[in-house]
């Protein structure tokens, strides 16, 4: 026999397990579906000790996520990056990174003239309306703004930190500057990594009601007269039929591909840029580094020590992660990136000999489709609604018009399951 529910959820990373708790909570019948373990990219890694994350990951204080993951009840416990010693490498040395108005008087990073125009530019950021910026990419803004070269990388790699991408000339500003906003407001290292997340958002969907189907591969979802079926072998009878479907399986593409359709004629295709990928190192250390948080100026470089602050290594010892920023035409060998990371750690005194454990992963999706200008910015991004499709919706980080990252997989998972909650909640008389 059918497996019957109100919502269908196909996709068990942090999206999808929120969308299924939020669900349940508001009372529907849930049942959500993942061929692997639940987390996705969200999910951490135990070695030697070590609690390592998929890459490099923060949350934003200010932003969705967090709200909706509180509203669950969890506690989000960690702490913010170290800042202070904070340095860029540029031009073959090390200089104070000038972010803090101590830091933009002692580097050397640029001239005073330099840090005299970025300091202008950092302290009217919080007052620009990043939302009325989707039409320009961040290149056009900063030529708009008449920053020249150097003022430009700086500003850069600010914008790579927080969006996490490299593609100056393809995000639009609004994405870009919006999140270096948001960056300011706040951002936490997590306790016990990111699976602390997956594991407290799938606890609340249990209790709520939902049931979880792990180890159970959708092959496709289709339209059956009122219903929406998910095919998936694994399962009782071999199907799930619900009166909605949200889709949490990744990009667009895929997405597509399970409902039957195509990603190019829906018109998503259109309305994102390349996906966002980098190359991510983790080092666990004996003791911690030193600087903190080291960034490349003239390579798009990241190394930042998440312990300390957050609990990610065994006491006396600290974790390290690196990111080498891929370009969206770049594509760089798995070693040729490995061994531009093990340089920029030797830059902070972290050498390959020295290292306790260390994990390297080539070519990390960090988000399906970067906010383009063409189409005005995140506000252009596909909406949850599948076009032509009632009753299906979508939702990831390349879906909706709010945030990135985990921040819009999660604005966009609470926006479907609103949607998804019209079809199949009684309204009250």
């Amino acid at each position: 026999m059918t497996d019957r529910t109100d919502i269908a959820i196909v996709g068990g990373g942090i999206g999808g397990l929120a969308a299924a708790a939020l669900a349940a909570r508001a009372g529907a019948s849930v049942a959500l579906l993942d061929a692997h373990p639940f987390g996705g990219r969200g999910r951490s890694t135990d070695v030697d000790g070590f609690r390592l994350n998929q890459g490099a990951h923060a949350l934003y204080d200010a932003g969705p996520a967090v709200r909706v993951l509180r509203s669950l009840g969890l506690d989000l416990a960690g702490a913010a990056p170290l800042v202070s010693g904070a340095q860029v490498w540029v031009d073959g040395r090390a200089h104070p990174a000038p972010v803090t108005p101590g830091q933009l008087l002692r580097t050397r990073a640029t001239g005073f003239g330099n840090r005299l125009a970025l300091a202008r530019l950092l302290a009217g950021l919080p007052r620009i309306d990043a939302a009325s910026l989707g039409h320009l990419s961040l290149a056009e803004w900063l030529a708009a703004r008449g920053a020249n070269d150097e003022v430009r990388r700086l500003v850069e790699v600010l914008v790579r930190t927080s969006t996490y991408s490299h593609a100056p000339d393809r995000i639009s500003a609004d994405a870009a500057i919006g999140q270096v906003q948001l960056s300011l407001r706040g951002v936490t290292y997590l306790d016990g990594g990111w699976q602390t997340v997956v594991d407290g958002v799938a606890a609340r969907a249990r209790s709520a009601g939902a049931r979880l189907l792990e180890g159970a591969p959708v092959r496709s979802v289709r339209r059956d007269g009122p219903d929406w079926v998910v095919e998936a072998p694994a399962v009782p009878g071999g199907e799930v039929a619900a009166r909605a479907v949200v889709m949490a399986a990744g990009g667009p593409e895929r997405t597509a591909a399970l409902l039957g359709l195509d990603a190019g004629e829906l018109g998503w295709g259109d309305r994102l840029g390349p996906p966002v990928r980098a190359g991510a190192l983790d080092i666990g250390i004996r003791g911690r580094v030193d600087p903190p948080l080291l960034l490349g100026v003239d390579e798009p470089l990241y190394l930042s020590s998440h312990t300390p602050p957050a609990r990610l290594a065994p006491d006396g010892h600290g974790l390290v992660c690196l990111l080498r920023y891929l370009g969206p035409d770049e594509d760089p060998t798995a070693d040729e990136v490995r061994a531009q990371l093990w340089a920029h750690a030797g830059r902070a005194g972290v050498r390959e000999a020295d290292a306790v454990t260390h994990r390297y992963l080539h070519r990390m999706t960090v988000a399906h489709g970067l906010p383009v200008p063409s189409v005005g910015g995140l506000a252009g991004r596909p909406a949850v609604a599948v076009p032509g499709a009632a009753g299906a919706f979508v939702c990831g980080d390349w879906v909706g018009p709010r945030g990135m990252l985990l921040d819009a997989s999660v604005a966009s998972a609470e926006a479907a399951v609103r949607a998804a909650l019209a079809l199949v909640t009684p309204v009250p008389a």
